[in-house]
C-alpha cells in the first residue's frame, strides 16, 4: 500500500513538472490531481460505453461515444502539447465530460432502447460533482457553464417524469445543490473577514514577548529581571506566543520565497508594492521607473505565475500565499 501511494505521488509530480514547469501552488497541484483522476475515469467509462452500446445496439449512443472519444483525444493532445494554459485544459476536460453527460441524458430519454431514469439522475448528480470540483479548484467560469447546463437538464428530467415519482429523485439533486452552495460560500472572500483572533495579551506580556522575539535588540539584563517577576504560567504563555510569532514570521517568509521563486529581484519588489495596495503610479514613483517598464514587468510576473488575463495580480498573490500558509 505504501509503495502504491509513493507511485501515485511520483506520477502526480511527473505530470506537475511537465504541465506546470514554472510554478505549482496548492490549487495547481489539486488541478493536476483532478485532471489525472478525471482522465482515469474517462479511460474506464469510454470503453464501457462502447461495450454497452454494442451489446444493446444503440446507434445514437454508439455515435455519441465515438464523438466523445475523438473530442477526449483532442483535448488530451492540446493539454500535453500545452496549446493553452493547464487550468484551461482542466476546464476543457470538465466541460467535455459535462456536455457528454447532458447529451447522454437526452439520448437515454428519447432514443434509448430501455426507459432509463436511473442513468439520467446519475448523470445529473455527476454533473453536480463536476460543478463542485470546478468551484473548489477556483475554475469559476467552468463552474458557471456547468451550472447553466445542469439547470435545464434538471428541468428536462422532471418534465419527463410522472408527477408522482418526483419525490424519489429529489434527494441526490438537493444534496448536490447544497454541497455546491457550501463550496461557493467558503470560497467567498468576505467569509474570511472579521475572524475572531486569540485573546489579547497584557501590556507586560507584550513587552516581554517583544524582548524574546527580537533577540538581536534584546537587553538580556532587563529581560531576565522582567521574566523573574512573572509567574510560571505567564512565562509559559510568553514562550508560547514568542514561538508562534517566530513560526508565523518564518512561514510568511517561506511562503513568499516559494511564490516568488522564479521572479527577479525587481519583479519581487513590484509584487511587494502590489500586495501593499499601491497603484501603478505609486509603484513608478517608489521604484523611479516608467509606467511602460512596470507594465512590462507585471506582464512577465503574470506569465511566470500562470495567470489568466482576467486574474487580479494582488488577489492571486494573496491566494497563493494563503494556500501555502495552510499547508505549512
Amino acid at each position: 500500500m505504501k509503495e502504491l501511494s509513493s507511485s501515485i505521488v511520483r506520477l502526480i509530480q511527473f505530470v506537475e513538472y511537465y504541465l506546470c514547469p514554472q510554478y505549482c501552488g496548492v490549487v495547481d497541484r489539486r488541478r493536476v490531481i483532478a485532471y489525472l483522476f478525471t482522465t482515469l475515469i474517462e479511460l474506464v467509462v469510454i470503453p464501457f460505453h462502447f461495450f454497452l452500446f454494442l451489446m444493446v445496439w444503440e446507434p445514437s449512443g454508439f455515435t455519441m461515444a465515438c464523438l466523445h472519444l475523438i473530442a477526449f483525444i483532442l483535448v488530451q493532445y492540446m493539454i500535453w502539447k500545452q496549446v493553452f494554459p493547464f487550468h484551461q485544459g482542466v476546464s476543457a476536460l470538465f466541460l467535455l465530460v459535462a456536455v457528454k453527460l447532458a447529451a447522454d441524458s437526452v439520448l437515454c430519454t428519447y432514443f434509448g432502447v430501455l426507459d432509463d431514469d436511473i442513468t439520467v439522475i446519475g448523470n445529473i448528480f455527476v454533473m453536480l460533482i463536476l460543478d463542485i470540483a470546478a468551484l473548489s479548484l477556483m475554475l469559476q467560469m467552468t463552474s458557471l457553464w456547468i451550472t447553466l447546463m445542469v439547470i435545464p437538464l434538471i428541468g428536462f428530467y422532471y418534465y419527463t417524469l410522472p408527477h408522482g415519482e418526483w419525490y424519489y429523485s429529489m434527494k441526490p439533486i438537493l444534496v448536490g445543490v447544497l454541497m455546491l452552495a457550501y463550496v461557493y460560500t467558503y470560497n467567498m472572500s468576505r467569509v474570511t473577514k472579521g475572524l475572531r483572533q486569540p485573546r489579547e495579551i497584557s501590556l507586560e506580556e507584550r513587552k516581554a514577548l517583544e524582548m524574546l522575539a527580537n533577540l538581536r535588540d534584546m537587553d538580556y539584563g532587563k529581560a531576565g529581571n522582567l521574566l523573574e517577576r512573572l509567574s510560571p504560567e505567564i512565562r509559559q504563555r510568553i514562550v508560547h506566543h514568542a514561538t508562534e510569532r517566530l513560526r508565523k514570521e518564518e512561514v510568511e517568509k517561506l511562503a513568499w520565497d516559494m511564490v516568488c521563486a522564479d521572479l527577479t529581484k525587481s519583479e519581487k519588489e513590484i509584487c511587494k508594492l502590489v500586495l501593499e495596495g499601491n497603484s501603478l503610479k505609486d509603484i513608478c514613483q517608489r521604484l523611479d521607473k516608467s509606467e511602460s517598464n512596470i507594465t512590462s514587468q507585471r506582464c512577465h510576473i503574470r506569465k511566470k505565475l500562470n495567470m489568466d488575463r482576467k486574474d487580479d495580480l494582488r488577489g492571486t498573490l494573496e491566494m497563493k500565499i494563503a494556500e501555502l500558509r495552510k499547508v505549512m
